[in-house]
């Protein structure tokens, strides 16, 4: 598999080998290259674009926000983010974040129409061990039994689920960082009074700017992004008290309340869909 240098160009450009500090890292067996890098809160990319490669943006600590002209998308330890080749963008770390990203050989997936589409895509524990494999376990592409372990990463990728996240993420840098704040401590409450003196702005003009860019208020903004953390656990095999109280609520009944307002079906839902695809797990069924 032969790297077009313009694609070579473009990939230094931006990113580096973590395991040699040298700038060249593509050969003609990579068809998936890894990065990992731990890097500081508010790095910020230029525009830029990898014209025949795929980027699986994933942040195993931390959170970033990827942006194109088609939309903003946020990754973290529970959703990672894919950029199609020759889609403009640029990415901006709202803090300290250990990236994780994946880059993809265009012939892997030429010819699959959803990779041609900037999308997120739900980190599933299976996923999470398989993109971290890649990485720690050194593959050489060269031998086939390596060959096969990145064949098997890039089919979970393809049967994972096209995710649509209710969380809209501002384009504002100082909305970010607020943003940033809440999802750092998902279980504690972040109030604009105190964020006003740090972002610079009265707190009737970060709701007034929130609302412009978002469609919705901050305090909904806050309670989505409990209930998006409280529906990734849920998939994932937490039971409904768990998820509860990692999002800061006392009171079950009223986190059940919530969320089935956000989403249209209780919690326990996800606890009975998760028991039918695999008999062998045991759902809580105290808070059903």
């Amino acid at each position: 598999m032969q790297a077009q240098g313009a694609d070579m160009k473009e990939l230094r450009k931006y990113y580096w080998n973590p395991r040699n500090w040298e700038p060249g890292f593509i050969n003609d067996t990579d068809f998936l290259y890894p990065f990992n890098m731990t890097c500081p809160a508010g790095l910020w990319t230029t525009w830029h674009a990898h014209p025949t490669w795929g980027e699986l943006a994933f942040l195993s600590e931390g959170s970033g926000v990827f942006e194109s002209d088609k939309g903003t998308h946020l990754a973290n330890n529970r959703q990672c983010v894919w950029i199609p080749p020759r889609v403009t963008h640029d990415f901006y770390l709202l803090e300290q974040s250990t990236n994780r990203t994946i880059f993809v050989d265009e012939s892997i997936f030429c010819k699959e129409p959803r990779f041609y589409t900037m999308h997120t895509i739900p980190i599933t524990p299976l996923l999470r061990e398989l993109m971290l494999a890649v990485d720690d376990w050194h593959l050489d592409f060269s031998r086939e039994s390596d060959r096969r372990v990145g064949l098997v990463l890039w089919d979970a990728v393809v049967r994972s689920e096209q995710h649509t996240s209710r969380l809209p993420i501002p384009h504002d840098r100082r909305l970010q960082k607020l943003c940033a704040a809440v999802l750092s401590d998902i279980s504690g409450t972040v109030l604009l009074g105190e964020w006003s003196k740090e972002l610079g702005m009265s707190t009737k003009t970060i709701a007034r700017l929130f609302m412009r860019e978002t469609k919705t208020t901050f305090g909904h903004w806050a309670q989505l992004a409990k209930m998006e953390h409280a529906r990734h656990l849920l998939e994932n095999g937490s039971n409904v008290t768990e998820a509860a109280l990692s999002c800061g609520y006392s009171s079950i009944s009223s986190f059940i309340t919530v969320f089935k307002k956000v989403y249209g079906f209780t919690p326990g839902t996800l606890n009975q869909r998760r028991s039918q695809r695999n008999p062998e797990y045991e759902e809580d069924q105290d808070h059903q």
